[in-house]
């Protein structure tokens, strides 16, 4: 790859070899692995625009694949994707392809004979494999920060649709509870006291004489909250047979994030779903 600004060849590495896990970048380098026009590269080097780089062993990569995207919202720093329900976002375990993340890297010019690319996919946030809807992915480290900030202080806003098994008494309400590992099982989460704080506000939109829909909206972010948080009320989420509802797969579940919005290039934006 000829690189068009200069920089620290690790940052440039970073940057650009997308399909190598970040951790990875630095003991590759440090292996010898990558080299500038020609020259083994260390990795505090500054690389001048114009220089060459290559890299001569890839340790596991990430394999891009043209896969479909339905992109909501994309520029210089940040697209925004509908994920569909039963996609990973991230390579997990024995699951190393067709994921959201092989995809982007394709998107981001990567391919398994080339890879290098224009810009590394760094979500911001997590979306559950069972669940669809929109997610936030910065092309740099920069505004992966940013974003990450404004989840911490909860100025980027996430709502979500949910249909739920039996019908939710209430037209309104925040369950307040703190969630942890469920100590029955690792890949739950569970009320446990001294648990993480966890507040979820939902609404009622609709009701049948089996399920209720409701909108939701988090001013926390943890691991499974919302499916744990219905499910406590004892109303676990359509198809999510892992928080108790009857029938189902943990493939996909009817929850899906519908509605974005976050601060971007000094303007609110807003994407729906």
């Amino acid at each position: 790859m000829r690189v068009t600004t200069s920089g620290r060849l690790v940052d440039l590495v970073k940057q650009h070899l997308a399909v190598v896990a970040i951790d990875r970048v630095g003991p590759l380098i440090a292996e010898g692995a990558i080299t500038v026009d020609g020259r083994i590269g260390k990795i505090n080097d500054l690389v001048a625009a114009g220089a060459e780089l290559a890299v001569t062993a890839l340790p596991e990569p990430l394999g891009p694949e043209d896969l479909p995207l339905v992109i909501q919202f994309e520029d210089d720093d940040l697209v925004i994707v509908d994920k569909p329900a039963g996609m990973h976002v991230h390579p997990l375990g024995d699951h190393r392809r067709g994921t959201l993340l092989n995809a982007l890297l394709w998107h981001a010019g990567a391919r398994p004979d080339q890879p290098w690319a224009a810009w590394r996919p760094r979500p911001a946030h997590r979306l559950d494999r069972g669940a669809s809807g929109l997610i936030a992915i910065a092309k740099h480290a920069a505004v992966h920060d940013r974003l990450r900030a404004q989840l911490e202080d909860h100025s980027m806003h996430r709502r979500y649709r949910a249909t739920v098994h039996g019908r939710v008494a209430s037209d309104a309400g925040t369950i307040d509870q703190p969630l942890g590992r469920d100590p029955t099982n690792d890949y739950r989460r569970a009320i446990v006291d001294g648990g993480q704080p966890a507040i979820t506000h939902y609404r009622v939109v609709e009701r049948t004489s089996t399920h209720t829909i409701v909108e939701l909206e988090l001013a926390t972010g943890r691991t499974h909250q919302i499916r744990a948080h219905l499910a406590s009320m004892g109303h676990p989420i359509v198809g999510d047979v892992l928080y108790g509802a009857v029938l189902g797969t943990t493939d996909t579940i009817e929850l899906r994030a519908i509605e974005l919005q976050l601060n971007h290039r000094e303007r609110r934006l807003c994407c729906t779903a």
